[in-house]
């Protein structure tokens, strides 16, 4: 039988579990982390500009792929 813990926390940065957590300590669980969407978007612009993608003009690029 699962048994649940919900909350809506802030995770701190040195990654320690609340004390709501504390009666699942020790025990095998399933952990689900769900990440309101601003900090998904937060993530991802820390990721903007670093990737070194070799296609100067995508659009272009998939017209030559359909027409191979």
């Amino acid at each position: 039988m699962l048994q649940a813990i919900e909350d809506e926390i802030v995770i701190s940065p040195d990654g320690k579990l609340p004390e709501v957590f504390r009666p699942m300590f020790g025990h095998k669980a399933r952990v689900i982390v769900l990440l309101t969407e601003q900090d998904q978007s937060e993530q991802l612009m820390a990721f903007a500009g670093t990737l070194d993608w070799p296609i100067s003009d995508p659009l272009k690029w998939q017209r030559q792929q359909r027409s191979d």
